[in-house]
């Protein structure tokens, strides 16, 4: 009976989280420099919704766009779907198993899958909103990556020849002369270009810091390299924990239910009362 019971409440969690707005995290509101579209973020409820927004950007059919016009649309459109905060957390409503683990280990609370961080709200840290900008360029056909920067997370894709660095959390592109979008090495030895990209951000010494990350590669790390050179769309995230979790919440509740009437089945049958 008690199996049954915790099942059954579990399952009604589950169901409140993703049939209200319990299942919400808390969102911050803009940054005074940000282009958050609060009604595009209403919209967009998960990554199919938003590339499909997306697609209807330009004047020409998303496909006949080249690599560079694609990427900036992408870019433009992540930028206006989220603001910057770092409590996109599980919570007991929208994952209670993450939300259990999390006690035990912070990083499980972090809500790593796209389609969960857009479902729920609209803001997230540098390392999340790249995320999205790199699965949004997969399914453009444009294959990308994270660069960890050990204390900011980027993006690049690859395109005409070579990588090209996109900062979705910061809103940030960096360009050459031509107008050509830089990669992350180029950067780490242009630190005027990087001041000139990241003015306006911050005061002088928030800008500092951020060319100092850029210019410190030796502690900098990428993921996602490509299958014999390593140009293919990362899959580390969200982490197998995430993903087992997801299905987890509902399934578990329904197991407990079910054991819970086995139980008690046999007990009828062989006249036992409840316990």
């Amino acid at each position: 009976m008690a199996l049954m019971a915790l099942g059954a409440f579990l399952l009604t969690v589950t169901v409140i989280g993703h049939a209200t707005r319990a299942g919400r995290y808390v969102s911050e509101p803009p940054r005074s420099w940000e282009r958050f579209d609060r009604a595009l973020a209403e919209q967009t409820p998960d990554l199919d919704s938003l590339f499909r927004r997306a697609q209807t950007r330009g004047a020409l059919p998303f496909r006949d766009f080249p690599p560079d016009k694609k990427m900036q649309i992408l870019f433009e459109t992540v930028a206006d779907r989220f603001t910057h905060g770092d409590r996109a957390l599980y919570s007991p409503f929208s994952n209670w198993v993450m939300w259990v683990l999390g006690a035990g280990n912070r990083r499980y609370r972090d809500i790593q899958d796209p389609d969960v961080l857009l479902r729920g709200g609209y803001s997230a840290l540098c390392g999340d909103v790249s995320f999205v900008l790199i699965r949004l360029a997969g399914m453009a056909g444009i294959p990308s990556r994270h660069v960890l920067l050990n204390g900011h997370i980027i993006m690049e894709s690859w395109y005409s020849g070579g990588w090209h660095a996109y900062d979705p959390d910061m809103e940030v592109i960096a360009r050459d002369g031509t107008g050509a979008v830089l990669d992350s090495d180029s950067l780490a030895r242009n630190a005027a270009s990087l001041r000139e990209a990241y003015s306006g951000r911050g005061d002088a010494a928030f800008v500092d810091n951020v060319v100092a990350l850029y210019t410190s590669t030796g502690d900098n790390r990428f993921k996602a390299y490509p299958a014999g050179g390593g140009i293919t769309v990362s899959g580390q995230r969200p982490g197998r924990v995430e993903r087992a979790a997801t299905y987890a919440k509902t399934v578990v509740p329904i197991g407990m239910i079910l054991t819970g009437a086995a139980f008690a089945g046999v007990r009828r049958r062989e006249g036992r009362p409840w316990e």
